[in-house]
């Protein structure tokens, strides 16, 4: 049987969005040949030593097991950022800084670091313009008005990639706003790269907003989005009665100057001089925003405390789900024996260990200590943490099903070679899939 493989991805999409959001994908999302053959080596020697077991498969499990794989999965991204992942570069890496985050951010810290003793010069930004979408703002209609005949209606939106029919149908009793509402969710609905939505003005009369979510100039493309009811299938005369294909807002690109060079982009992410990735978010002409990097202290007492923020979220999202699942209590529990193994090298840069497996981090003393010109040989006990923080989470990533309540049915022979089958991983991916093929 054929898988439709668009639908698969929605499955987990779903997930993702619904249970643990994310920002955005970044570096440490993907992988090199090499680290995907150690993820399959490390699966068959898990499916070599896991026991045969029954489990729940119920909703709350699904859930369990998909939020505990994204928050390790959250927490190694986070580390690697900071060049946790690499023993050569972990707490050695200045971070860049927006004087002003207001106007512009510098994005995620992987793309924005650089070794300690590295000198990048700054460079002074101005943002003239963002980057816009297209919008299209219907009518302001009378929201308890009927105005327009029942029938099956339907119009063409055609977009840069594609062009679709929407068809519905209009009772006698609907009003302008149920129209307008339902013509919303439709559109946002069928994943047009659209976001619709109903405004209200000031009298209390209601109109269909129609906006692209991608932004830039696209007026040689004849813009983001048309909309048209003229070679429809079904009734016409929509479009003209909401309004909807009017462009009040044309998409444009994003005007900003780089030590007074003027600039040009599609979008509002851009790269400034091929050193700084920086997210535009508030035009200001007449102001500017100096983005740099930070000193090589600096950078390394803000990597640490950014290092237990994101072990603190990690612990504090696992431990979330002691109350359904009782076994992830073996997994804080494990985390703050494996912490405990490293207090005294840590209470001597100021990070102490909490009574809930946290760390508290006293940025005072943990200044005074960087400064101290020994301060890199104080570091390995925090080095060492990282890593064997690092190797639980990556567990996790790895089988979620472990800290799933379970029967066990048999365990494997000591006595005889063990063999890898897919059991382990087919019971996690099957919750994903599972009615989708």
């Amino acid at each position: 049987m054929a898988i439709n493989t668009a639908v698969l991805s929605n499955v987990y999409n779903y997930y993702q969005a619904d249970l643990v959001p994310r920002s955005s994908s970044n570096r440490f999302d993907s992988h090199k040949k090499k680290d995907l053959q150690d993820i399959y080596k490390s699966i068959v020697k898990i499916s070599k030593d896991e026991p045969v077991f029954l489990m729940d498969r119920s909703k709350d499990v699904e859930e369990y097991t998909i939020n505990m794989k994204e928050n390790a999965m959250k927490f190694r991204s986070e580390v690697g950022t900071i060049g946790g992942l690499d023993d050569a570069t972990i707490f050695n890496q200045k971070t860049a800084f927006s004087s002003d985050s207001e106007i512009a951010e510098v994005l995620d810290r992987g793309s924005n670091t650089q070794k300690a003793g590295e000198e990048t010069e700054p460079v002074e930004l101005m943002v003239r313009q963002l980057a816009k979408p297209q919008v299209n703002v219907g009518k302001y209609l009378n929201p308890d008005d009927a105005g327009i005949a029942e029938g099956n209606y339907s119009f063409d939106v055609q977009t840069l990639s594609s062009n679709y029919e929407l068809q519905f149908t209009i009772s006698q009793t609907d009003t302008n706003k149920e129209i307008q509402g339902r013509l919303a969710r439709l559109i946002n609905n069928f994943n047009l790269g659209l976001q619709a939505e109903v405004d209200e003005d000031d009298l209390g009369n209601t109109a269909l907003v129609i906006r692209s979510k991608s932004v830039g100039d696209k007026s040689a493309e004849g813009g983001h989005f048309t909309i048209s009811d003229e070679n429809t299938s079904q009734q016409r005369g929509i479009v003209d009665y909401l309004g909807i294909r009017k462009v009040s807002q044309e998409g444009t690109d994003s005007i900003y100057t780089i030590n007074g060079e003027t600039h040009t982009a599609p979008g509002n992410d851009v790269r400034l001089n091929n050193s700084y990735d920086v997210r535009l978010k508030e035009a200001a002409p007449g102001k500017s925003v100096l983005i740099g990097y930070k000193p090589d202290v600096e950078s390394m007492k803000d990597n640490i405390i950014s290092l237990a923020g994101s072990y603190n979220s990690f612990i504090k999202a696992t431990a979330e789900f002691a109350e359904k699942q009782p076994r992830t209590n073996l997994l804080v529990r494990d985390m703050k024996v494996n912490g405990a193994f490293y207090n005294s090298g840590l209470e001597r840069l100021g990070v102490t260990q909490q009574e809930d497996g946290t760390l508290a981090v006293d940025e005072e003393k943990l200044s005074e200590v960087l400064n101290d010109a020994e301060a890199p040989n104080g570091l390995d006990s925090l080095k060492d943490f990282t890593k064997s923080a690092l190797r639980k989470a990556n567990e996790v990533q790895l089988n979620p099903m472990d800290y799933v309540e379970k029967r066990i049915v048999a365990y494997k022979n000591p006595t005889k070679p063990h063999f890898a089958n897919p059991y382990v991983t087919s019971a996690y991916s099957g919750m994903l899939f599972n009615g989708y093929m």
